[in-house]
Formats: structure tokens, C-alpha cells, sequence
């Protein structure tokens, strides 16, 4: 059977002492990462004026900075108080930030052009301790997490027992590695587990997805019915606050001041630096946590989406459409690139088909908002973002505009010769008018989808293309789940 890792994320209770400890680990990480990136920040300057393959070996390979910890340890005794674990990939996680680097320079790496590694600030962002190898550094125990650090000054080996009451999810799991980290004041422990998957069951159900921005999604499913996905309206009121506390923040940025930086023991090393003021933080605490809920809110949405989808269907096919900075106001194009999760749920959706042993895929979706899907007339001239409603000039069949998208996109899932191969077993549309029998309206919450049949007596008539909320619940306010 096949396998796969996956991330299984548990939360840890320490008591005061031993979350002290624990911050004490973190900062003694974060200051070897400052303090190798220095180095070579140094190095690097030195290649610039002299080239040599030194230098290269140091700076550019995977284990050249890790190489210099046993000459740093000699001199920084307190670092023997970390396991040799997080302390070695801490060098390493560096290492790898200047090699992206490289790749990106030189074209070599996808995505967003990254930049040299910068410092870290430990009060800004806590450094997670990572455990690579399964047997070393740590141990589940009944129901605690057992923690080996380093050594203290009398060369005892230091180590830490946590509670973690989740731990049966951890019950025949294989483990691979662990990952402390910290936010909004919560511990949690990252295990890495070998994860068996299913075999791929037989394809009889199947829905095309088509992308927009007017709702997140509208889905067209081989049986005939239609599903219109709201998108998730509480991205706006987190986009409208994070905006008032960036604001105010940067207002205090101006009130800075210079002050000594300090070494480990706490003495003047007779530089100084820029410190914001006390309200500057205070903001940067606030944004720092509105930020961490508005992700955990979008990652939720994502998979209670997708696990709801994977449940109905065998194979979920969704347009290769993914916005790029294009529109016409600066609203429209904040709403397109911040606020869409077009891109990272199609992520979401391929890892839960894999979990589950169904099938995901993307279609060519060029074409099909213009194409009647009755007779194949196309609209030569396209049509405008406000049209939500046409008729075909060539067969007079009224379209709801993402609904026909859908059932194009449909079609060419199912006349895709590669989609074919999977044993199809139920009847899919062919060629003509296909006939929608039932329209369903989404809305993703917290605790799950709730669903609502579109009747013709009811407000979500079927000619409706737009979710309205006051149909739903009344709006909810920053933070809060979905009641």
C-alpha cells in the first residue's frame, strides 16, 4: 500500500518553568541563527573583494555553516545547554534560505524572487526547535512528550516532560520528526508520521469546479445538480482591520530612539540600534495576532471545503484559472490577488484526494464563460465582469453565466482522454442542452458546510446568482466562529 508524510500538529501543556525553559531554547536558536547569518554576511563581503572556493564551501553548500558550530560552541559555552538537534538546524535552515536565494537569483526557483536572509527578532517571532531524527532528542511516553535538551554547567543532561493530552492520535503512527513552536502563547508539538493511503476507488461521481470572484467557486456535478460556493465574506473585514492597525502602527514608527545593543551576558558591545516605541509594539502585537487568526480561519475553510467535496465525489475538477494582479480598480485587484485562496485551496483539494483515494484534477478553462454549452455558439466579443446572465444569440438558451462555465468545464473533464482511463461508471452529459434538475447554495463555516436548496419560492430563486448573507446569519465580527 502507498505512503505518504504528513504534518499532525497536537498541543502541548507545560507548566511555567518548563515554558521558560522552553523560551530559553528558542532564543538561544534564534541567536545562533543571527549570529551565523553575521558570519556570513561577512564572508560573503570578503568573496566580493576575493573570490576563493573556501568560501564557497562555507557560504553556498548545504552543511558549510553547520561546519563552524563546534568552533562557536568552544566559544559560546551556554550554547552546550541545546540539544545538538535544533541547534544543527538552525545552521541549516539558514543554509537553505541563502541557497533559495542562489536558485532564485539565477532563475532556477519558482515562485516569488527571495531575497538574502535577514535578522531575526526572537519577540517578533518565536524559533521553533526541530527534532530530524525519530530515536534522538525525544520520546512520547504515555501521555507526555519527554524532551532531551543539552547540558547544563555541571555537564548533567538537562531534560523536560510535557503533558500532551491528544496524544492517542499518535496511536500506531510512525513517527518521523518533531517541531516545537509557539503562537499566540499556545505550544504545540509537529509530528511528522508515515501515513498509509488508500487505493484509488473507481470514478461515479464527479463535479467541475469553475473559479470566480463574484462567489469562490460554482460547481456543475454529473448528475445534474449545481453548487454555488460563497466565498469566504469575512476575508474583507479582516483585510479592512489588519489596514486601521497598520496604519496606527507605522504612525508610532517615527517615534524611535537609539539604544546599546547588548550581548548574551547582557553587556554593551558598543554599537547601538534603532528600538520603536512601546505603542509601536504594542500595535505589532495586535497585527501580529490579527494576521495568525485570519490564516487559521482561511486554512479551515479550505479543508472543511474540501473534506465536504471529497465526501459527495469521486473526482473534483477545478479551473486552471488563478489570479495574477490583473483588474481594473485597485478594490477589484486587492479582492483578485488578498483575498482570493483560488491558488492555495487547489493545494489543499490535491492532498485530500490523495488522503481519501479520489481524484483530483484541472481543466482548460479558456473559453467556457463564452461558449453556449447547448449549441457551442461563441460570444466573439467575450463578456463584460458585470454580465451574470446571457442569451445565446444562435439557440436563444438563457445562461447563468458561471453555470455554463461549469458545464463546459465538465465536458472537457469528461472527454479527457486521461480522465476516461479512470472507468468511468455512471452516465456524464455528452453533446445538447444539459438540464440542471436541482441549484444548491454553500457556506462554509467553522463547524462545517451548511447547504441550502434554491426553490422557486424562496428568496435564493433559481435565476440567482449572487448568495446574499442576510439569508444566512447576521454578520460576524472579527475573530468570532460561525455560530
Amino acid at each position: 500500500m502507498p505512503e505518504t508524510v504528513a504534518a499532525l500538529k497536537l498541543a502541548i501543556v507545560p507548566d511555567e518553568r518548563t515554558a521558560a525553559m522552553l523560551d530559553g531554547q528558542s532564543r538561544i536558536c534564534n541567536w545562533t541563527y543571527n549570529h551565523l547569518l553575521d558570519k556570513a554576511n561577512e564572508l560573503r563581503a570578503l568573496y566580493r573583494e576575493q573570490p576563493s572556493d573556501e568560501i564557497v564551501q562555507t557560504l553556498y553548500k548545504k552543511e558549510g555553516l553547520r561546519n563552524l558550530l563546534p568552533v562557536i560552541k568552544k566559544q559560546k559555552t551556554f550554547l552546550k545547554s541545546i540539544h545538538s538537534s535544533p541547534l544543527k538546524n538552525t545552521a541549516l535552515r539558514l543554509s537553505s534560505a541563502i541557497l533559495d536565494y542562489q536558485k532564485s537569483k539565477k532563475g532556477k526557483r519558482k515562485g516569488k524572487q527571495t531575497g538574502w536572509p535577514q535578522f531575526r527578532s526572537w519577540k517578533r517571532k518565536w524559533f521553533s526547535l526541530f527534532y530530524d531524527e525519530p530515536t534522538k532528542g525525544f520520546a512520547v511516553v504515555d501521555n507526555t512528550l519527554e524532551l532531551t535538551l543539552g547540558t547544563d554547567e555541571d555537564n548533567k543532561r538537562l531534560k523536560l516532560k510535557i503533558p500532551m493530552p491528544d496524544v492517542s492520535a499518535l496511536k500506531g503512527k510512525t513517527i518521523r520528526n518533531l517541531r516545537i513552536t509557539k503562537e499566540q502563547g499556545v505550544f504545540s508539538a509537529v509530528f511528522s508520521i508515515v501515513r498509509l493511503l488508500p487505493e484509488k476507488k473507481p470514478v461515479q461521481r464527479i463535479i467541475a469546479l469553475d473559479p470566480n470572484h463574484k462567489n469562490f467557486a460554482y460547481g456543475v456535478d454529473n448528475d445534474g445538480t449545481a453548487v454555488e460556493i460563497e466565498k469566504p465574506h469575512w476575508l474583507k473585514v479582516y483585510d479592512k482591520r489588519i489596514d486601521e492597525i497598520k496604519s496606527k502602527r507605522d504612525h508610532k514608527q517615527k517615534q524611535t530612539r537609539l539604544v546599546d545593543v547588548l550581548e548574551h551576558a547582557g553587556k554593551p558591545i558598543g554599537q547601538k540600534r534603532w528600538e520603536s516605541s512601546r505603542q509601536y509594539k504594542k500595535f505589532d502585537t495586535i497585527l501580529e495576532n490579527v494576521l495568525t487568526k485570519r490564516r487559521e480561519q482561511t486554512k479551515t475553510f479550505m479543508h472543511t471545503l474540501a473534506n465536504s467535496l471529497f465526501r459527495q465525489y469521486d473526482l473534483v475538477a477545478i479551473g486552471d484559472y488563478t489570479p495574477n494582479g490583473g483588474g481594473i480598480t485597485t478594490s477589484m485587484r486587492r479582492s483578485m490577488n488578498n483575498q482570493s485562496l483560488i491558488g492555495r485551496f487547489k493545494e489543499v483539494a490535491k492532498w485530500t484526494a490523495t488522503k481519501s483515494g479520489k481524484w483530483f484534477s484541472e481543466f482548460d478553462e479558456k473559453g467556457t464563460t463564452r461558449t453556449c454549452h447547448a449549441c457551442d455558439h461563441v460570444v466573439t466579443a467575450g463578456l463584460a465582469p458585470d454580465v451574470r446572465q446571457w442569451t445565446c444569440e444562435s439557440c436563444q438558451t438563457h445562461h447563468i453565466r458561471d453555470e455554463n462555465a461549469a458545464i463546459n468545464g465538465l465536458r472537457r473533464i469528461v472527454d479527457d482522454k486521461k480522465q476516461k482511463s479512470l472507468g468511468l461508471s455512471r452516465p456524464v452529459p455528452g453533446s445538447g442542452h444539459f438540464s440542471i434538475k436541482e441549484r444548491w447554495a454553500w457556506r462554509v463555516g467553522l463547524s462545517g458546510v451548511r447547504c441550502t436548496l434554491r426553490e422557486n419560492h424562496s428568496s435564493l430563486m433559481n435565476n440567482r446568482q449572487e448568495i446574499k448573507r442576510e439569508e444566512w446569519y447576521p454578520p460576524i465580527q472579527l475573530g468570532q466562529a460561525y455560530v
